[in-house]
């Protein structure tokens, strides 16, 4: 006998007797093939039992000051893949000498590809960028996503003397450390 065991953000419950069971799984986006365990054990001593899945999609953030492809790579720019609300899981991605940042094994399906959430989480330093959860599907193997990093806007920076309004100082070196 068959139990459907429908998922909902990573987490679904049915009602099991003690036994052996065979899993498949039918997950959009992902290779179900890759169910792991492929079979479980039930016991009275065990109400919980997790599984795995892989995908095998490759979204890549090519990220440049223009956010085309034409534009100035971002070298050191890093990302994180999230959930929608913007947790972060997994390890940091970080943009190579061509403004490339892969993430491997994403989700994709020609038709009702799931959602994939990530954010940047740092730049090289004289870009601007969004902390914004940003999201795509994949509707191909693999796909590429242009992401802007504009150069960091001019800003006037005045020094003047504490004891005299306004009086400006001549010569003077700044340093802003972020």
């Amino acid at each position: 006998m068959a139990k459907i065991v429908n998922i909902t953000n990573g987490t679904g419950t049915t009602d099991l007797i003690n036994g052996t069971y065979t899993v498949t799984a039918d997950v959009t986006g992902y290779d179900n093939t890759s169910i792991d365990p492929a079979s479980i054990t039930v016991d009275a001593a065990t109400n919980n039992y997790a599984f795995t899945v892989s995908a095998t999609g490759t979204l890549t953030l090519h990220v440049t000051d223009t956010g085309t492809i034409a534009g100035t790579p971002i070298v050191g720019a890093t990302f994180m893949r999230t959930d929608a609300t913007g947790t972060e899981y997994g390890s940091v991605i970080t943009t190579d000498s061509t403004g490339d940042a892969v993430f491997d094994n994403v989700p994709y399906a020609t038709t009702g590809a799931p959602t994939i959430y990530f954010k940047q989480t740092a730049s090289d330093g004289d870009h601007e960028f969004s902390t914004e959860v940003q999201s795509t599907t994949l509707t191909t193997q693999t796909s590429t996503v242009e992401i802007i990093n504009a150069v960091g806007a001019t800003r006037t920076i005045t020094l003047t003397d504490t004891n005299y309004d306004n009086l400006p100082i001549d010569t003077a070196t700044l340093t802003l450390t972020n």
